[in-house]
């Protein structure tokens, strides 16, 4: 009986040292469109002084965000962005402009969109005095709004998700001896606009917009990036971690040229490409710079677009 229990305290550490199974490595952070939100256009001039389709920018950036499957150029810097490159765009964008665009602002997806309803309607109840008490009356606002938003492929002019949402609110206002007051219209705007634009967010994402970005699906074209700076023999290309770029990978490098249009509808068919070179990766900078080096090719420039070559 002694040596049995010798055992235990000689057992019980060799199976506490037993190492344990690896963890799985952790997965890398998959990749996310690159998109900018343009200005909405308003249609309706009437309202045009609520500026509602700068509102619905402001409110999907911040809703595009906040959903977390997209890298969103802040308002900001879009419009720093286009005073230099001298850009002018609006929610009315033809394919052409928009592939101009995108390769200019280093995006994969303009969202462009527009005010197409904006309208305040007023009923109003009242009641005289009555032996020394005021009359009053009872003064109900309905404001309602609808937005067209549609998000276009700047590597082929294609229109790759659209939706349309609407929505009203109403505000009740009570006025006695002609005295009192309700909301102002500015927060009237905010009420009505903001679940119209988290409506178009949520189903953007579920979209599932394909990314550039070799972490996740690459759109129909294999397009995996774009060159972002071109200095001599070393370029930067705007993939890095994210989107699971190592030193060694090496890219195709293409000129996207002007898209191609089906003559009777006028349906963007897709565009020229050109191959123009290739590019090695020297170092990763970031979670979407990369460095690289020319191996074939000249005169390779920012919006060049990069594909993986066929093995």
């Amino acid at each position: 009986m002694p040596r049995a229990r010798l055992l235990v305290p000689i057992v019980l550490p060799l199976l506490l040292a037993r190492p344990a199974a690896a963890a799985p490595p952790p997965k890398a952070p998959a990749a996310k469109p690159r998109v900018a939100v343009l200005q909405f256009e308003d249609k309706t001039s009437r309202y045009s002084w609520y500026q509602a389709g700068r509102s619905a920018q402001e409110m999907l950036i911040t809703e595009l965000v906040k959903a977390g499957k997209f890298r969103v150029v802040e308002r900001d810097r879009l419009q720093t962005l286009m005073a230099e490159k001298d850009l002018s765009l609006s929610g009315d964008v033809d394919p052409k402009t928009a592939v101009k665009a995108g390769q200019l602002l280093g995006v994969e997806f303009l969202v462009v969109g527009a005010v197409t309803e904006l309208g305040v309607s007023d009923s109003r109840a009242s009641a005289p005095g009555y032996r020394g008490f005021p009359g009053f009356s009872v003064k109900t606002q309905k404001m309602e709004a609808a937005l067209d938003a549609r998000a276009i492929s700047t590597a082929t002019g294609e229109i790759v998700w659209s939706d349309s949402e609407r929505d009203s609110t109403s505000d009740s206002s009570v006025y006695v001896a002609g005295a009192g007051g309700g909301t102002e219209d500015r927060q009237k705007l905010d009420r009505v606009l903001r679940p119209i634009v988290g409506g178009l967010a949520r189903s953007l994402a579920r979209a599932e917009l394909p990314t550039t970005g070799l972490g996740g699906a690459a759109d129909a074209s294999g397009v995996a990036g774009k060159i972002a700076k071109a200095d001599g023999s070393t370029v930067f290309l705007n993939v890095g971690s994210e989107a699971g770029v190592s030193p060694g990978d090496e890219f195709d490098v293409y000129r996207v040229g002007d898209p191609i249009k089906d003559p009777d509808t006028g349906e963007v068919l897709g565009a020229d490409e050109k191959k123009v070179g290739r590019v090695r990766v020297t170092a990763v900078k970031g979670a979407r710079l990369s460095t690289a080096a020319v191996v074939t090719g000249s005169g390779l420039q920012a919006g060049d677009v990069l594909k993986v070559p066929d093995r």
